[in-house]
């Protein structure tokens, strides 16, 4: 609770999603931002891990009144109301907070930065969570996985069954029990048996950060999938004979003796490489690569080009600006959905699924590594897993299989979700005078007084939500109180303004170099003008009001997890949490997502289990999903409880079932199934803001919706998008007077809570665009 300036604050305005703005009372705990109002018996409950950014919009200026007079409560509220706190959350749930007075808006916004960022995993919501769950005895959640049980169910090592003499050529091996081996590789490895441990030290220094090529899953014709990292090869072309040994041996396990033949023969098995071809030889320069297939008999390379997680990370943020810009249903146009990239980056992702599945179902060996084989890796050997074995598309198997493929294998479940939270990510802009006033906000107060004493009514002051300005206006309009500062103003835009053409050149290049030269000349150019824009802000402050100097937590540079300020020079690039966060995660799931709908009865999972699944991941409510490998997450396991324990209990199968699951045991004969790439959807509910919480209205919501759309499709979608255009004039209108109301007379917040309340009892709580089927794709697009 030290890290929080305020607990409560009574009449607060929320916004959620493009909704209505509703009154109520804001509580901030040690882990959690709620919002509580009497329009519903719902409560909103927001983990700070859960936060990706937030921005505080500070009030316009307000200077001294020329005629000596003090502002009136009335003025100072209105004011203040023109500020906000504007929240987007990892799970697309996007906020917006308006206080009444500008002391609780900074307050709020310094509690809400100081608990959001923190310093350690053990700070996070799952310690206290397993605390207030007062079981002595151990979670069950965390043995659904055992690495040996699951190696013998694949067959590794198996002698007596029929159908799996294949496993007789593969062993267990523990030369990483105590991580010796790998650090995040798990304790319990399979390999070949013709391997020894000696070997495997050997080939563990060819790879980078050690993970050497090992078993991930044994197929019932003896095919394997194998994984590792890049190969250390480098501009002088280095080689190991060793782990030249490894892959010749993984080869050879489906012979008859378990040999390599004394023929090379066809080149049928694969290696796949899952990064484009100019990222694997531009690797070289550091040491790194691809495989020479020079040295890899009876085996092709494939190259898939997935691009890297920073790629991954820019076109999500270009979707969540579609979506956000859009409304409150994750509704993209088609034509903005395709800008982004986003599902071009998923069929990538199901071209190598496609590919490795096809080549292991004809009896071939794969291969599959990325760069450091933890993030592209492990969605194609997941996936791919999910498209072979029946048994992964059930629920208890999903769960062993991202317990196996991303847990243990060292996926960076708190870099790429960034659960620790960043300063950097919080930042601060000040709203524009509303059009048609004047400059110089004590001007308009005295012309209000002036008017006020000739018998004249009192004026209309609407705290309509002003825009944050833009990079350009943001410079020009802080520094027009003088002279210097518009300069300034004016020198920003037009160096913005010259720089415009090359910007265009390199945002249109499609080398990696001219990404890279993008992506630093726009972090460079936002640096600048928030720099100028602080500067002009700066110039006039002595005559300022506003508070907003006397919070340390809300200048530029201050940490708040060695509560100081760091040095705020520039920096190329991004920082280094930003510049570790991905969706890879994310990915995966809408992966999950796509095969669901093209293969509806071989899931016995549906899609609100996906959903939850990713909610949890980036609430840091279990440690399932916290630290960056096996080896980390072995140290507070004891401490924390594991996702399956709750999403498995029997108590919430009927939630996450599939009705259409079909269980005969003839699947058996089509247990394969092959991603269809022709057929790939907008997955429309992950971007709405999904809470679990909420998941009964949303369910009903998706039933409804699917109806609907599947009986009148095409005329629902025109009269829906008319219709939520009106309604969306006419809240945004009676919300304004309304709130207007409340800055005028403090005596009618009652009634300003009975307006809002009949307001948002015409509109349903949540709106569900469906995506099951060939007639509601159309729909998903509006």
């Amino acid at each position: 609770m030290d890290l929080l300036r305020v607990t409560k604050v009574d009449n607060v305005l929320l916004k959620r999603n493009g909704t209505d703005e509703c009154l109520g009372t804001l509580h901030l705990t040690t882990n959690h931002l709620i919002f509580t109002t009497d329009q519903s018996n719902r409560e909103l409950w927001l983990g700070y891990p859960l936060i990706h950014s937030a921005q505080l919009q500070r009030p316009p200026r307000l200077l001294t009144r020329r005629d000596g007079y003090p502002f009136s409560r009335e003025e100072l509220v209105t004011w203040a109301l023109r500020g906000s706190i504007h929240i987007r959350c990892h799970h697309f749930l996007f906020l917006t907070l308006r206080f009444r007075d500008v002391k609780q808006l900074y307050d709020v916004y310094s509690s809400i930065k100081r608990a959001a960022c923190v310093d350690s995993v053990e700070k996070l919501y799952a310690f206290d969570y397993a605390r207030s769950q007062r079981q002595r005895n151990e979670d069950p959640g965390w043995s659904v996985y055992d690495a040996q049980k699951e190696l013998s169910r694949m067959g590794v090592g198996s002698v007596t069954d029929a159908l799996r003499q294949q496993g007789r050529f593969w062993r267990v091996t523990e030369a990483n029990r105590g991580y010796a081996l790998c650090a995040t590789y798990p304790p319990v490895l399979a390999v070949p048996t013709r391997i020894s441990d000696t070997t495997l030290t050997y080939a563990a220094a060819y790879r980078s950060k050690r993970r050497l090529p090992v078993l991930c899953y044994l197929h019932a014709n003896g095919a394997s999938m194998t994984r590792s990292s890049q190969p250390m090869v480098g501009l002088k072309q280095a080689r190991s004979v060793q782990d030249e040994k490894i892959v010749e041996a993984i080869l050879a396990t489906s012979e008859e003796n378990g040999l390599p033949p004394r023929f090379a023969g066809d080149r049928t098995n694969v290696i796949i490489d899952a990064r484009p071809t100019t990222n694997a030889v531009v690797n070289r320069a550091v040491g790194a690569g691809s495989e020479n297939m020079d040295h890899y008999r009876r085996c092709r390379k494939a190259y898939l080009g997935i691009d890297n997680i920073h790629v991954m990370r820019d076109a999500l943020a270009r979707l969540v600006e579609a979506v956000e810009a859009e409304g409150d249903r994750g509704v993209v146009e088609r034509i903005k959905a395709s800008r982004t990239d986003w599902l071009r980056h998923i069929g990538n992702i199901m071209v190598g699924v496609r590919t490795i599945v096809e080549s292991m179902a004809g009896g071939n060996h794969v291969l599959v590594h990325c760069s450091d084989g933890w993030d592209r890796t492990a969605q194609l050997t997941s996936l791919a897993q999910v498209c072979l074995d029946p048994y992964y598309r059930s629920m208890q198997g999903f769960a062993v299989l991202v317990e196996k493929e991303w847990a243990s294998f060292g996926h960076q479940f708190t870099q790429r979700c960034g659960h620790l939270g960043h300063p950097d990510k919080f930042r601060v802009t000040r709203a524009s005078q509303p059009k048609g006033s004047e400059e110089d906000p004590s001007a308009a107060a005295d012309a209000s007084s002036s008017a006020d004493s000739t018998g004249s009514e009192t004026p209309n002051i609407q705290p309509a939500m002003a825009e944050p300005e833009s990079e350009q206006g943001a410079g020009a309009g802080a520094g027009a109180g003088a002279g210097a500062g518009a300069g300034a103003g004016a020198a920003a835009g037009a160096g913005q303004g010259g720089s415009e053409g090359s910007y265009d050149f390199l945002q249109t290049s499609t080398s990696m170099f001219g990404r890279f030269a993008s992506r630093a000349f726009k972090g460079v150019q936002s640096r600048i003008s928030s720099a100028i824009q602080a500067a002009s802000d700066n110039l006039d402050d002595a005559d300022d009001m506003d508070p907003f100097y006397l919070y340390p937590e809300l200048q530029p540079g201050y940490d708040p997890r060695t509560d100081s300020a760091q040095s705020s020079g520039f920096r190329l690039g991004r920082s280094k949490h930003d510049h570790e966060t991905s969706p890879v995660f994310q990915q995966f799931l809408d992966c999950m997502f796509q095969l669901c709908v093209q293969y509806p009865t071989m899931f016995e999972f549906n899609e609100v289990f996906l959903l939850d699944l990713f909610y949890y991941a980036h609430s840091a409510q279990f440690g399932t999903f916290l630290g960056n490998s096996a080896r980390e997450r072995a140290k507070f396991r004891d401490r924390t409880r594991s996702v399956w324990s709750w999403m498995l209990a029997d108590e919430r199968r009927d939630r996450y079932i599939n009705e259409l699951y079909l269980k005969d045991p003839g699947m058996a004969k089509a247990a394969v199934i092959v991603p269809d790439l022709g057929f790939l959807q907008y997955w429309s509910r992950m971007f709405e803001g999904h809470d679990p919480s909420f998941a009964s209205d949303e369910t009903s919501s998706s039933s409804n919706s699917n109806s609907d759309s599947n009986t009148n499709s095409n005329s629902n979608s025109n009269s829906n998008s008319n219709s939520s255009t009106n309604s969306n004039t006419n809240s945004n209108s009676s919300v304004t007077a309304a709130v207007a109301a409340v800055a005028l007379e403090p005596e009618a917040d009652a009634k300003v809570a009975e307006d809002l309340t009949a307001k948002s009892q015409d509109a349903p709580a949540v709106v569900v665009v469906p995506s099951r089927s060939s007639s509601s794709f159309e729909n998903v697009w509006a």
